[in-house]
């Protein structure tokens, strides 16, 4: 765990956090009282549907009934929203620069062998969201605000069931009402550059691959080292920190990003880090930073292209926390010996180096997205004060697999997160010194199978396996003092946008 973290700001949390409780504490209420009653459109999931309706119908008759381009009247299951617009009232506020959200996603999930236990589990997590076009709004042209919120619900797979580094689910948390988002954005010279300051999760905008969001397990939205390596997971869901990024692309093909976070999102404390972030208030920024840099290069986006579209991104990302040893003490003994203090060495700064590539490889014919997606992340770091050295991912998406069924996608991913020699040393040191335990195993891998099924623009359907290689590594926690054996995972969740 990082400690001793150094200062990326002059201002004092103590100055802010009383105002910015009661700020916090305002908007949440009205954030209910006008996303709840209404139920507003929001930022889609990574994969939905195309609507099937023609243009924004015209707001001026608020009885008009949508229609498509063909002139019927819609039917219930082709509105992009569950609750329509509201007789005219959501597009006349969208066209006003209002953008309301609320997205519902509810899990089941079974393990049917090994891990820490065979169960069933649900959890859910319910997300309200209000978008504001300030251009439209207040005359300032390029500038956008947002803000979102989280209810986190029911008992999550990995804890409860599994006992795996790498968590099951990308939505499974402890169970809290939590502000999120809260950032505003500015877009200049023609919208190639583009600057945002607020607080957001890195996993918003950094280290992020393409086909990869369509997994539903964690490390396939927030690659599994950092989140093994920073102190409390880093900036991570549901734990957003403090931070500014700046994008600038001055060419079609290329783009620029620089980015710094608080790299620590939790007060300190022991326990649950999730949980001395309450509210998800604690606006830490008298603390150390997490800086990313980011490189892009896009093939074939237009779409008259005539080659298949591709992304590659080359990264580095660096804290300036410091990072416990993770096999000797000051004085150089093992942290396993009797006669150690038990006190790490400390290292100064952290970093990481990735790469991402994000290809198509073959596209349907005679089809408008169809086609198969090839996605790798490689990410490596320094083995001697990390619990994680390397981590890959990488996989196919299909999108339309079956004719007819243009915005459902198959999935295949693997996700490995490689355990540091360092950290491999320090179990075999405690088996010399106590003549008890197991090796840890050399890494933790997850193989997952998922079906993204579309049953309406406002209703998805997601059925998806994943078999849970290593459960753990075979580290002792507070789940399990022994190795675990592989799991076997299956779930399904479900998408509303209300």
């Amino acid at each position: 765990m990082a400690s001793q973290t150094k200062p990326w700001t002059s201002l004092r949390p103590q100055m802010l956090t009383p105002l910015a409780h009661a700020l916090t504490a305002r908007t949440l209420v009205l954030l209910a009282l006008v996303v709840v009653p209404t139920a507003g459109a929001g930022d889609a999931p990574k994969y939905t549907s195309q609507s099937v309706l023609g243009p924004a119908q015209d707001s001026a008759d608020p009885d008009a009934t949508p229609r498509r381009h063909d002139g019927k009247a819609i039917t219930f299951l082709e509105h992009d929203t569950l609750t329509g617009e509201w007789g005219g009232l959501r597009t006349t506020l969208r066209n006003a620069g209002i953008t309301f959200a609320l997205l519902d996603q509810s899990e089941v999930w079974g393990n049917l062998t090994g891990g820490l236990r065979r169960g069933v589990v649900f959890d859910g997590l319910t997300t309200a969201s209000i978008k504001l076009d300030l251009g439209k709004l207040i005359w300032w042209p390029g500038a956008k605000f947002f803000i979102s919120a989280f209810q986190i619900h029911g008992r999550g797979p990995t804890a409860n069931l599994v006992g795996n580094l790498q968590i099951v689910s990308n939505i499974e948390a402890t169970r809290d009402i939590k502000l999120y988002n809260l950032w505003i954005e500015q877009k200049l010279l023609g919208d190639r550059l583009s600057i945002r300051i607020g607080q957001e999760g890195a996993n918003d905008e950094m280290m992020i691959t393409q086909y990869g969001a369509l997994f539903l397990n964690s490390s396939f939205g927030f690659p599994g080292l950092p989140a093994a390596d920073l102190p409390s997971g880093g900036p991570n869901y549901p734990m957003a920190t403090p931070f500014a990024r700046v994008r600038y692309q001055p060419t079609d093909r290329i783009a620029l990003t620089g980015a710094i976070y608080t790299d620590n999102p939790a007060p300190p404390g022991t326990g649950d880090p999730q949980l001395r972030d309450a509210g998800g208030t604690a606006f830490r920024l008298n603390d150390a930073a997490l800086m990313f840099g980011e490189l892009w290069y896009s093939i074939n986006q237009d779409p008259d292209a005539t080659g298949p579209p591709g992304i590659y991104k080359l990264g580095v990302w660096y804290s300036s926390s410091r990072f416990a040893d993770q096999v000797r003490d000051k004085a150089g003994l093992s942290l396993a010996n009797p006669a150690s203090t038990g006190i790490p060495r400390s290292h100064s700064g952290g970093f990481a180096v990735y790469g991402i590539v994000d290809q198509m490889v073959w596209k349907e014919p005679n089809s408008k997205g169809g086609g198969i997606g090839l996605f790798i992340l490689a990410m490596g770091a320094p083995p001697s004060y990390n619990l994680s050295n390397l981590y890959i991912e990488g996989g196919m998406n299909w999108k339309e697999p079956f004719h007819g069924r243009e915005s459902d996608v198959f999935g295949f991913g693997v996700a490995y997160l490689g355990i540091s020699p360092a950290k491999r040393q320090f179990g075999n040191d405690v088996i010399f010194f106590t003549g008890s335990g197991s090796p840890y195993s050399s890494n933790e891998t997850v193989l997952e199978a998922t079906y993204l099924f579309q049953v309406a623009p406002w209703l998805t359907l997601q059925p998806d396996a994943q078999y849970v290689i290593n459960p753990g590594a075979g580290i002792p926690s507070a789940s399990s003092h022994t190795a675990l054996k592989n799991a076997f995972v299956i779930g399904i969740r479900t998408t509303v946008q209300f």
